[in-house]
């Protein structure tokens, strides 16, 4: 039996429409997406973890990871994964947190440490894995309005040298790919929350888009394709989508 599990932040799993994940997931036999709306990657090895105790991840299973940016901080707080995304940006840790504690030199150590024990926990179980990104992870992330640098004076041109195997396995972002390196560019789908501009995420053709550059071509089929201009459709016309996400049962 073909298996394959995904994990990432909402690019995902997202609430509103597929992912690259959904659109691979129609060619395996059982498929589970492990993503989390606004989840880092620290959240993406316990998941993975999780996942594996579950379903003991094996060769012949394929994993597909999304990276996220790495101003991220995890936290499971009563029976759920609080869902913060960049730190920078309204979170719920607080902006007196983000002033003390908030450094990218730090968070760049922290995730590639992660991505770097994933690859070698894939290599150990044999399963086919590939790896993206949704943002550049050697890019500073740290855009914020808090009137303090967070990277702090030894920079991150160190960390970034020790890891660089690390980026090998790590295809080119959405960012880069999908949106040209600038948010917002594109025919999207209106945000939810602001309408006059379009949702960030990628939607379900850019998604397939982006997999055509990034994963086998070849695996993903006709019927599939042509699912994915229903929902694209769908989507645009309001009506109800032709989806039922693949979600696993976890802690």
């Amino acid at each position: 039996m073909r298996r394959l599990f995904t994990f990432g932040c909402s690019f995902t799993q997202y609430w509103r429409w597929p992912t690259w994940a959904d659109i691979l997931g129609r060619e395996y036999d059982l498929f589970k997406n492990w993503g989390i709306c606004g989840g880092g990657n620290c959240q993406i090895l316990y998941n993975l973890m999780e996942c594996h105790r579950r379903h003991r991840i094996a060769p012949g299973d394929t994993v597909g990871i999304m990276w996220t940016g790495v101003s991220r901080e995890d936290r499971y707080v009563r029976d759920h994964w609080l869902e913060g995304g960049n730190v920078y940006w309204g979170s719920e840790l607080g902006e007196d947190y983000v002033r003390r504690f908030a450094c990218e030199r730090g968070y760049l150590m922290r995730d590639l440490a992660v991505i770097s024990a994933v690859q070698e926990l894939l290599d150990t179980w044999g399963c086919e894995s590939r790896m993206m990104s949704m943002v550049p992870l050697d890019q500073d992330t740290s855009t914020n309005q808090l009137g303090k640098d967070p990277t702090g004076s030894k920079g991150l041109a160190d960390v970034l040298d020790l890891y660089q195997p690390v980026f090998s396995r790590i295809s080119p972002s959405v960012f880069e790919i999908t949106f040209g390196s600038k948010w917002y560019t594109g025919d999207g789908i209106p945000d939810s929350f602001d309408p006059k501009r379009r949702d960030f995420h990628p939607t379900p053709a850019e998604h397939l888009a982006y997999l055509d550059q990034v994963w086998p071509a070849q695996q993903i089929s006709h019927h599939t394709r042509d699912w994915v201009v229903r929902i694209e459709q769908q989507l645009r016309e309001r009506k109800q989508l032709e989806w039922t996400p693949a979600l696993p049962t976890r802690l």
